[in-house]
């Protein structure tokens, strides 16, 4: 019987381990969201408008995005305002100093990219700097 224990002990911690880990669509795991988004710099690698399909690439051209583990949200060095994740780590809510408040779908975030997608409006893919 000891031996039954053990063993179902042992599946339980195996099965929260496998699944308890849920990841974004493109990859990266929400648990590691918070550390990917403040260890690196991020520059615009492309940029989609998708009203048009247009790519606005070159409107970000130099930009560097920054958040901080103070929830600040800067560009190049310059505070823009701040961001939280959504509850559920599947959006990243930027609130800009004029109040005004940006909604990003997280379908990306790992060490070597962040993908963001504002509906309706554009598609962001980043890359360490």
């Amino acid at each position: 019987m000891k031996k039954t224990w053990k063993g179902l002990i042992l599946s339980l911690i195996v099965s929260v381990s496998f699944f308890g880990c849920e990841k974004y669509e493109e990859g990266g795991t929400l648990t590691k969201a918070d550390k990917r988004i403040t260890e690196t710099l991020w520059k615009i690698q492309s940029a989609i408008d998708l009203e048009d399909g247009s790519d606005i690439t070159s409107d970000y051209a130099g930009e560097l995005w920054e958040f901080t583990t103070e929830n600040e949200f800067k560009i190049n060095s310059t505070l823009k305002g701040t961001y939280t994740f959504s509850a559920d780590m599947l959006n990243l809510l930027i609130t800009e100093l004029d109040g005004g408040t940006d909604n990003y779908r997280i379908d990306r975030l790992d060490k070597e990219a962040m993908w963001l997608v504002e509906i309706g409006s554009e598609e962001l893919n980043f890359i360490p700097n």
